[in-house]
C-alpha cells in the first residue's frame, strides 16, 4: 500500500471514529421509514395487515467481496439480493418498491439484482420502481424487471449501454524510465495491461465482449418494455433522458415520486386504502451507510475494489 492509499485509509478510519456518536444515535433512534401506515404517522409494528416493502438501491452497484471487511458495509448487490429474498419470505409483503438512485454498476452485480427481482415477481409479488435523481444504465436495467416504472419528471434515466475503461500508461512509464516485463501463458493474457496499448486484434476481442453484454441489455429492454428491436435500438445508444422524456418514449410508465410509487404498488397488489410501509433496512446498516457516505465515493471504491479494477459496467459516465 503506497503513501496515497494509506492517506485514503486514514481518512476512512478517521471518518468512522468521528461518526461513532452519530452512529449510536442512528442505531438507537427508531427508523424514520419504520413499519408505518403511509401518511398516518402511527406505529404499525403490531399490525399484520398486508404492506409494501421499500428497498433502497443507492449509489454504484458492485458485487461485494466477502473477504474484505469494508466491502461488507458497502451497498453491494449481495445486500440488495438479500433484502429481496427477505421480502419474498415475508407473507405480509404483497408488493415492493425499489427506490433507485444509482448510475448503474458492474454487469454482474446489476444482473444479480435483476434476476432476484424477476424471481420475486414470479412468486406473486408486485414490484414498482421509484426513480430518484438518477436511475440510469444498470439502474434502468434493473427497472426493466419491474411491473411499473415511476420517475420524477426531472430524474435522469436511460444511458442504456456498456462501457469498459482501460488505462494506458505506456508513455508515462517510458518518460520516467519504468519498464515492465511480462511473462504470460498466452498472447492475450496481458490484454488491457496499463504498460502498453492494445493491439487491433485485442481491441476487436474486447469489442465483441462489449457487444455481447450490450445485446443482453437490449434484450432486457425489449422484454421489459415491449419494444420491437428497432425502437429499442433507437433509445439504447447511451443517450440520457429526463423522466418526462422517458415517459414520452415509453421507457417509464408514469411520472411521480416515492409516495406515488408506494400508492401504485398497493393498488397493483390489491391492498385497500393506504398500504403499510415496511422498510427492510436495519439501523446498524444505515450507520455504516452514513460512514461510507462521509468520504468520497471514488476513494472508497479504489481501496475496497483494488482487486478488480477492469470490468464491464452498465454505468452512466
Amino acid at each position: 500500500m503506497d503513501k496515497k492509499e494509506k492517506i485514503i485509509v486514514g481518512i476512512i478510519l478517521a471518518s468512522c471514529f468521528l461518526s461513532i456518536l452519530i452512529g449510536v444515535v442512528l442505531v438507537i433512534k427508531p427508523s424514520g421509514h419504520g413499519e408505518l401506515t403511509a401518511g398516518s404517522g402511527e406505529k404499525g409494528l403490531l399490525s399484520r395487515s398486508p404492506g409494501v416493502a421499500v428497498i433502497y438501491i443507492y449509489g454504484p452497484l458492485y458485487v461485494s467481496d466477502n473477504d474484505v471487511y469494508w466491502n461488507r458495509m458497502m451497498r453491494g448487490s449481495d445486500r440488495i439480493v438479500e433484502q429481496l429474498k427477505k421480502a419474498e419470505n415475508n407473507s405480509d409483503i404483497k408488493a415492493v418498491v425499489l427506490r433507485i438512485n444509482s448510475p448503474g454498476g458492474s454487469v454482474g452485480a446489476v444482473q444479480e439484482v435483476y434476476n432476484a427481482v424477476k424471481k420475486l415477481r414470479e412468486g406473486g409479488r408486485k414490484v414498482v420502481v421509484s426513480m430518484g435523481d438518477v436511475c440510469a444504465s444498470g439502474g434502468y436495467y434493473i427497472s426493466c424487471a419491474c411491473d411499473r416504472l415511476v420517475a420524477n419528471p426531472g430524474a435522469i434515466t436511460g444511458s442504456i449501454g456498456v462501457i469498459m475503461k482501460v488505462s494506458n500508461l505506456e508513455g508515462l512509464f517510458r518518460k520516467v524510465g519504468v519498464e515492465i516485463e511480462v511473462i504470460k501463458s498466452g498472447k492475450y493474457k496481458d490484454m488491457g495491461s496499463v504498460s502498453r496499448g492494445m493491439t487491433n486484434e485485442e481491441r476487436k476481442l474486447v469489442q465483441e465482449v462489449i457487444n455481447d453484454a450490450y445485446d443482453q441489455f437490449l434484450g432486457v429492454v425489449i422484454e421489459g418494455r415491449g419494444f420491437d428491436e428497432k425502437k429499442a435500438g433507437e433509445v439504447s445508444q447511451g443517450q440520457i433522458f429526463t423522466g418526462r422524456q422517458a415517459k414520452e418514449l415509453g421507457l417509464v410508465d408514469e411520472t411521480g415520486d416515492l409516495k406515488d410509487s408506494i400508492r401504485i404498488a398497493g393498488e397493483l397488489a390489491g391492498i385497500e386504502g393506504e398500504p403499510r410501509i415496511i422498510d427492510l433496512d436495519k439501523p446498524m446498516m444505515r450507520f455504516f451507510d452514513f460512514v461510507m457516505d462521509s468520504v468520497p465515493t471514488e476513494l472508497v471504491k479504489r481501496v475496497v475494489n483494488e482487486k478488480s479494477r477492469v470490468r464491464l459496467e452498465y454505468m452512466l459516465q
